[in-house]
């Protein structure tokens, strides 16, 4: 079994705990954007409103992302922000998966 020379694997370490970083600010951001729209949403509100139990959701996703440990939260951003239209998500998803390809 090959293993990383010990500069390499401390460059991946500081980068992976920087892409958390960046990931979580981003969540953060995201988060305060949601909990504003959920409390600006017009009302009154239909029984069949789809986009309020959208936001609802959405904001429960990044809550429950910013619970998750580092070690788990840049395979669970990626899986999660895929589906978001969102271009800075995008961005940090793709340098997620940078990362995970090289680890």
């Amino acid at each position: 079994m090959e293993t990383a020379p010990p500069q390499r694997a401390a460059a991946q370490v500081s980068d992976t705990a920087q892409l958390c970083r960046e990931i979580r600010a981003h969540l953060e951001r995201r988060g305060t954007a949601l909990s504003e729209a959920v409390r600006n949403y017009p009302t009154p509100i239909a029984r069949c409103d789809e986009q309020l139990p959208a936001l609802l959701e959405s904001r429960r996703e990044v809550l429950r992302l910013l619970e998750a440990s580092d070690a788990t939260l840049v395979e669970a951003f990626a899986a999660a922000a895929v589906h978001w239209d969102d271009p800075a998500a995008l961005s940090l998803v793709a340098k997620a998966q940078r990362g995970l390809q090289e680890s």
